[in-house]
């Protein structure tokens, strides 16, 4: 069977002085035109519930130019953009209007908020430089080769911590592996203490990136919190905290990229536990009495347990191995996560125990990690539901 597969190129690129004033006033252009459009949509639909197509501005475009003739100095599929993105928060909006959840209007763009801007009908590889519309010729680190069988489809350039990357989506034609022959079935148990443990018995500890730069951070967003709003240093300020926090982002992502190679590597067949980590991360509700005072409803302890669950990023690792199994021909599956810690993996009886409680041991004689035993759960109920009759 064959079926596309999406993947994005991600590229270092050097533009000159002069270019980065050009994509900073762009950036500007771009976040004034979703606010301006925003405010329209928002107003018409408080007025008299009037929706405003995506259609009705994109059409009013070349009249917005000749009024501010500035908007010329934007390509003109990037406005469009613009406006799809507004158009996509709005669809969200009437989605949950639609569902009876608190709806909350898409939120204004601040200055600083807007890093990126895209090219819908990009066609060209990458090379050591790339031309751009509107920008110029400018510089790409050509560290790796697009498949000659991709296809690319849009081009978009991002700003992050002062840093600036091409992101080239592409497609690629792939024919999907039988089911047949998949080697070593394996289930892996999520934790906060080891990242992950396999029913094989290996494991890797949670590396708590973000735990290790916390004083670093406290110590600039105290900083921050003391300057003047606006004020150069206050932006100077700004610069380091967003740099701090994109090196935890760059080496959580090197970690989980490193990791799913390392399990794929072993296994063709991998089982993990369907969690809902929003669920997990969610701050308790607040308690009260009859008089309606407020009871202690252990907030600060849940706080480190969501800041640690947040750090160790359960949820961008299982999409980074989902989509990396698609493209290898192997296959992961997502199994329900009811009582594969207190289960016995040996004899199937329940021996109910706390989180503090690392180690399983059963009336049946059965001896083993906690999260070796759920992991051994994990892989029999994922081998039992592949061959459970259809």
């Amino acid at each position: 069977m064959e079926f596309v597969i999406r993947r994005a190129y991600k590229y270092r690129v050097y533009p000159t002085k002069a270019q980065i004033s050009n994509l900073e006033n762009q950036f500007s252009m771009c976040r004034h035109l979703y606010n301006r459009s925003l405010a329209e949509r928002t107003d018409a639909y408080k007025k008299d519930g009037t929706a405003i197509s995506y259609n009705q501005q994109q059409n009013s475009l070349p009249e917005l130019k000749k009024e501010r003739p500035w908007y010329k100095g934007v390509y003109s599929q990037v406005l469009q953009d613009v406006l799809r993105r507004l158009d996509k928060g709005y669809q969200a909006f009437f989605r949950r209007v639609r569902t009876g959840e608190n709806p909350g209007f898409p939120k204004f763009r601040k200055r600083g908020q807007w890093n990126s801007i895209t090219y819908p009908q990009y066609r060209k590889r990458p090379d050591s430089v790339i031309a751009i519309p509107k920008i110029g010729r400018v510089r790409l680190v050509h560290h790796r080769e697009l498949p000659e069988d991709a296809t690319v489809k849009t081009l978009t350039i991002t700003r992050e911590a002062g840093r600036w990357f091409a992101c080239f989506p592409a497609e690629l034609p792939f024919v999907a592996e039988s089911e047949q022959g998949l080697p070593d079935p394996l289930g892996i148990d999520l934790g906060l203490i080891d990242f992950f443990y396999a029913s094989d018995g290996s494991h890797v500890p949670v590396p708590r990136l973000l735990r290790k730069k916390e004083k670093q951070l406290g110590r600039l967003q105290r900083r921050l919190a003391k300057s003047e709003k606006r004020s150069e240093k206050y932006y100077k300020i700004l610069k380091a905290v967003r740099k701090c926090h994109y090196r935890i982002k760059c080496r959580r992502s090197d970690f989980l990229h490193k990791t799913a190679n390392g399990l794929l590597k072993k296994s063709g067949l991998i089982f993990y536990e369907d969690l809902r980590i929003s669920d997990m991360i969610r701050r308790p509700k607040p308690k009260q009495d009859e008089d309606g005072k407020y009871l202690p409803n252990n907030a600060s302890a849940k706080a480190g347990l969501n800041k640690s669950l947040a750090d160790a990023g359960w949820g961008k690792f299982i999409e980074i191995l989902n989509y990396k199994s698609r493209h290898l021909g192997k296959k992961t599956f997502a199994v329900p996560p009811q009582y594969t810690s207190q289960k016995c993996s040996a004899c199937g009886e329940i021996v109910k125990k706390s989180l503090s409680v690392r180690t399983h041991r059963c009336a049946c004689g059965f001896v083993a990690n906690r999260d070796l035993n759920a992991a051994l759960n994990i892989l029999r109920i994922g081998m039992d539901t592949l061959q459970a009759p259809t």
